[in-house]
């Protein structure tokens, strides 16, 4: 006589309670109905197959959970790197920045002194001291990388302007963009203008430029186009 309560309580241990509870009501049900040995050790051949699936399920479970896990850690750390990173990139944009500013400023420090030489020695001209300058006309501020008065002994009744552009490198577009500055100097200040270019670097198309517009084109070395 097959005691299903016990065989419940063994079914219990490797199955969830449904599970339990409906496998051991077939098995009982079918030994009550004097089904044959051969089918009844069939059955519990399946019975055991099933268990070996669920106990195989289970530990995949578990491991994808104990995957899902280390997943997730790996995210937190990930996240924290991405932040540690853009906060050290926000330091280095700053710094680049400062830098810039510095190296801009001294750039036009360089060049304030050595177009003040080059203007006089090429033209005899007598300068006053250069620096860079803000003007406000019209109600728009303008920087000028450059800027001052210079005397021609030769015509002493004229006044000079130097307005000057300082760049590193020179581009087209800078001198595009000076040329505008330029032509509004010239409709502000009672004087004739005297554009100036500084450059370290220039390319030829771009020197062609600046002749073409007739402006001044003075280099690091001092040496005026």
């Amino acid at each position: 006589m097959v005691n299903r309560s016990l065989m419940r309580e063994e079914l219990g241990r490797v199955f969830a309670d449904q599970q339990a509870e409906a496998l051991s009501k077939v098995i009982y049900n079918a030994y009550n109905n004097l089904v044959r040995a051969d089918d009844f050790n069939e059955l519990k051949g399946v019975v055991r197959d099933l268990a070996e699936a669920q106990q195989r399920t289970e530990h995949r479970v578990e491991e994808l959970a104990e995957a899902q896990q280390r997943t997730e850690h790996r995210v937190e750390e990930l996240a924290e790197a991405q932040q540690r990173t853009e906060y050290a990139l926000q330091q280095l944009a700053r710094q680049v920045g400062g830098l810039s500013d510095r190296m801009g400023g001294d750039l036009e420090d360089v060049a304030a002194i050595v177009i003040h030489d080059a203007l006089e020695r090429e033209f005899g001209w007598q300068i006053d001291e250069l620096d860079r300058a803000w003007k406000v006309w019209d109600g728009v501020e303008e920087e000028i990388d450059v800027f001052g008065q210079a005397h021609d002994p030769t015509r002493p009744d004229t006044r000079l302007w130097i307005v000057g552009e300082v760049k590193f490198n020179l581009t087209m577009r800078d001198v595009e963009r000076f040329a505008l500055l330029v032509d509004r100097a010239t409709r502000r200040l009672d004087g004739e203008i005297v554009p100036v270019c500084f450059s370290y670097r220039v390319r030829p198309a771009v020197r062609e430029a600046v002749k073409k517009v007739d402006y001044r084109l003075v280099f690091s070395n001092g040496r005026m186009l």
